[in-house]
């Protein structure tokens, strides 16, 4: 496309320029290990355009920008499930620029080892899986002695902050409004601690603002930079950026409850979570469970349709003093020697190493213009 190249001549320094048509794409195959390549692909052609991603899907030396795609939710969940991780819903100079740049930063960390990803989403509201994320993270810290992170993605309703009586002058919000500037200095004044637990909980209940997707991205995209270890609570509503954070996730663990409604609500959950091609990732985990129980285990299986992987007993005594003192759930009690099973797990029997460089550049993971934003709004 000639256009582009207006765009970055003169501005961005390039060993060679390949002008492909989709007949020609097949070259790109023909690209060594060595070699880093910036790949535009003009999306009018969505079928064809597609099927030129996939030549190149996987390759780490590739960064792939979409042009005049992404309109729909639908067409960033099938770029998301292919790699594309920039796209530009029409074409505009300064955001071809801003992609460019952007790609080029992220080709030079190619080799940087990142920290591990999990999600936790609940079935519905009122599961646990807020309890569960925070207990789970507080136990990986004390197995491993190294800092880990918890984020509170439920920007409006979460309670990890209440779960744990942080206090901070900075949330969630603070770290999302400033993610395109986030460097060490500045993150240390955002997050909280809790020994080696790093915490950003959510903001205001009355925050209403529309969050663009862009700044979840990123604010994950540094963190695993920072941490060998980042835990994500979402709210579980089906946004764009839990598709994201669902995407990039090493587990998801479903947190449900035995009562119909949660297993109902659980079975559309895992539709969406088999829509998204990460079942495989996905771990139940049964909350609250009590001796007796309407459902077996096997009926509630067959409800939502994925394998129960940990059952955690109904214990809200243990709970309820915890959060009293404002502590993570540890001891023997049969909750806490589950917490601790599903953090051993997390760390999969290996020994995390700790981040030896923290002062690392930001480099934005996934981006969507702003054109397209403002139509959302």
């Amino acid at each position: 496309m000639h256009e582009v190249h207006d765009v970055l001549d003169g501005r961005v320094q390039r060993q060679a320029d390949w002008d492909l048509n989709y007949e020609q794409a097949p070259r790109l195959r023909t690209l060594g290990l060595a070699e880093q390549c910036i790949l535009v692909i003009d999306f009018s052609d969505a079928l064809r355009a597609m099927a030129v991603v996939s030549m190149v899907s996987g390759r780490p030396q590739v960064a792939t920008i979409a042009l005049n795609s992404g309109s729909s939710r639908e067409e960033l969940l099938a770029l998301m499930q292919a790699g594309v991780r920039d796209v530009i819903p029409e074409f505009a100079q300064l955001e071809i620029l801003r992609s460019v740049t952007r790609a080029a930063a992220r080709l030079t960390k190619v080799e940087e080892v990142l920290g591990d990803l999990f999600a936790f989403v609940p079935a519905k509201p009122g599961c646990g899986a807020t309890t569960v994320a925070t207990y789970v993270t507080a136990a990986v810290t004390r197995q491993t002695e190294e800092p880990a992170l918890l984020l509170d993605f439920d920007i409006r309703l979460g309670i990890m902050s209440f779960l744990l009586k942080i206090e901070g002058a900075h949330t969630i919000v603070d770290a999302l409004q400033q993610a395109d500037q986030l460097e060490p200095s500045r993150w240390a004044n955002l997050v909280c601690q809790r020994g080696p637990l790093h915490v950003l909980g959510s903001g205001p209940l009355d925050y209403s603002q529309q969050v663009p997707t862009h700044r979840f991205t990123t604010l994950l995209d540094f963190a695993v930079r920072q941490y060998p270890l980042v835990a994500v609570d979402l709210p579980g509503t089906l946004e764009d950026y839990e598709c994201e954070t669902l995407l990039r996730a090493k587990k998801i663990l479903l947190v449900c409850t035995p009562d119909v409604g949660a297993l109902h609500v659980a079975h559309r959950k895992s539709s969406w979570l088999r829509d998204l091609h990460v079942a495989d990732k996905v771990q139940v985990v049964l909350n609250r469970v009590e001796r007796r129980s309407t459902f077996s285990l096997s009926d509630i299986e067959r409800i939502i349709q994925l394998p129960v992987r940990y059952l955690l007993p109904d214990a809200a005594p243990d709970i309820a003093s915890a959060v009293r003192q404002g502590i993570a759930l540890e001891g023997s009690s049969p909750l806490a020697q589950q917490i601790e099973r599903i953090a051993d797990d997390m760390l999969d029997g290996k020994q995390i190493q700790k981040k030896s460089n923290v002062v690392r550049r930001f480099v934005e993971y996934f981006s969507v213009s702003p054109a397209r934003e403002g139509r959302r709004s």
